[in-house]
């Protein structure tokens, strides 16, 4: 299992732990220290050879399997919800190609578990900014709602001459860019114009109090403006990311028999990068939201730790 001390998961095997604590016993139950010397020798024999056998690698990679479909499936169950039918649908097939590239025959091969933990992150990432990108959308309505009311809108469907792919027409899935940009200029340009206004108050209101009240309101709507443009450019980065991690599992699955382990790696490694620095800019929107299960995916997916 990525991440994890092969040593230290063959000594908590329960097919370990238990004889030894009964020798443990057994030494104190008749004060006679020979059990317990014995169970010691056994015990070193056993983390010489049990941790890299062939047999207990694939106990750990079974485990390390049981454990990422839990994981998803929780996730699943705690963001399916939230997301749009067509967002789901295209998750669904990640989880079949996914699957078509684990049917390969490189089981046992370090390089192809490393790919498929990888791949493995990347769907939960999927799952996580597919989440955020709805959280961000609904924002940005519920602004646009409040400095312009009734303009509220469903970002629309591009003309079918300029729409994409088939998976990416439906409107409540995809994020129009074009909706993203006009939403975020509609609601400057409201922000700039009462701060203007504000401007002309300050002009002609001489009293102190009045202007600190003025002066403030319009720091206040500044940093309104700027952080509404952020999440723009945030969303427009989150829909190409989702796009991207979908063309990456379409390029593995395509090139895994014909490119080197190398290539493939190397093919992935770049968009997990990617996926890590926009997880950093997320957290540093949103500081104090954090994204559900996503503890311990690090120490899940890291395959740098393995011999």
């Amino acid at each position: 299992m990525p991440g994890t001390n092969r040593f230290l998961e063959a000594f908590k095997e329960n097919y370990n732990v238990i004889p030894l604590a009964g020798l443990f016993a057994l030494s104190a139950a008749t004060f006679n220290p020979l059990p317990i010397l014995a169970g010691l020798v056994a015990e070193t024999v056993y983390l010489l050879f049990m941790p890299d056998s062939k047999w207990y690698m694939d106990r750990l990679a079974t485990r390390y399997d049981n454990e990422v479909v839990q994981r998803r499936e929780k996730l699943k169950q705690e963001v399916g919800p939230t997301l749009p039918a067509s967002v789901m649908a295209r998750f669904s097939r990640l989880e079949a190609m996914r699957n078509q590239i684990g049917s390969q025959t490189f089981e046992g091969k370090k390089w192809f578990r490393e790919v498929l933990r990888k791949l493995d992150y990347l769907m939960e990432k999927f799952l996580l900014f597919a989440s955020k990108q709805v959280q961000f959308q609904t924002y940005l309505r519920s602004v646009l709602d409040e400095t312009d009311p009734g303009t509220v809108t469903r970002p629309p469907a591009l003309p079918l001459q300029m729409q994409r792919a088939v998976r990416r027409l439906d409107p409540n899935g995809e994020v129009d860019e074009d909706w993203i940009l006009g939403t975020v200029d509609t609601i400057q340009k409201r922000y700039s114009n009462e701060i203007d206004g504000i401007d002309e108050l300050e002009k002609k209101d001489e009293n102190l109090h009045n202007q600190a009240v003025l002066e403030k309101r319009k720091e206040v709507l500044l940093r309104r403006r700027q952080y509404v443009s952020q999440i723009g450019e945030i969303l427009t980065n989150l829909n190409h990311q989702l796009h991207l991690m979908e063309d990456t599992f379409g390029l593995i699955n395509d090139e895994i028999r014909a490119r080197s382990p190398e290539q493939v790696l190397a093919d992935i490694e770049d968009v997990v990068y990617q996926t890590d620095n926009l997880t950093e800019t997320l957290q540093e929107v949103s500081p104090f939201d954090q994204m559900p299960v996503a503890a311990g995916a690090a120490k899940l997916y890291n395959v740098s730790g393995e011999k």
